[in-house]
């Protein structure tokens, strides 16, 4: 079996080979990669295009485990706001359950260096003071298959979230209520 896989999508069935680690999908609506592990399976679009021939396909994200407890959202925050000043990283995995792992880092104000988790689902960071976006840094960072999330202004009451899937390099927003119950 291949790393990638090329496939078409006709409707009714993909035809093409499969891939090992994640598939391109050619369909009505444009090219699409797709991707699943045993804690996430995401499809993402990655180019608008009109295919005529091909059946349409749709962005989907699926946590197989089902949706994360929400409050382990309403912990990570806590953590966060203990130390607003600096960026700081935290995970969730899964470990027959959801959990919020914080690993060893090093925190600035402008950044964070931090020990990968194994089994992580979602990958969460603060930007202390500043608002909530993915930067040119994030882009690169997240390559994996996953969820992303970065949480801002922690120096207001109200702090601003934005959420992604990313399948290795490719992202789409995803929304909170679709990832925490």
């Amino acid at each position: 079996m291949r790393p990638v896989g090329y496939l078409l999508n006709r409707g009714t069935n993909l035809d093409g080979e499969p891939g090992l680690f994640y598939d391109y999908i050619l369909a009505g609506n444009g090219l699409f990669v797709r991707a699943r592990s045993s804690l996430l399976a995401a499809t993402v679009s990655i180019a608008w295009a009109q295919v005529r021939g091909l059946a349409l396909l749709a962005e989907k994200m699926v946590l197989p485990k089902g949706k994360i407890p929400r409050h382990l959202y309403d912990l990570a925050l806590s953590v966060l706001f203990a130390d607003s000043c600096h960026e700081r990283y935290l995970a969730i995995t899964w470990e027959g359950e959801y959990r919020l792992r914080m690993p060893p880092q090093e925190g600035s104000s402008g950044g964070v260096q931090y020990e990968v988790m194994p089994n992580t689902v979602v990958d969460i960071h603060s930007h202390a003071g500043m608002s909530a976006f993915f930067s040119s840094t994030d882009n690169r960072d997240e390559r994996g298959l996953r969820l992303y999330m970065v949480v801002g202004r922690l120096d207001t009451l109200v702090p601003e979230r934005e959420m992604r899937v990313g399948v290795y390099g490719y992202f789409s927003p995803v929304e909170f209520d679709d990832v925490f119950a």
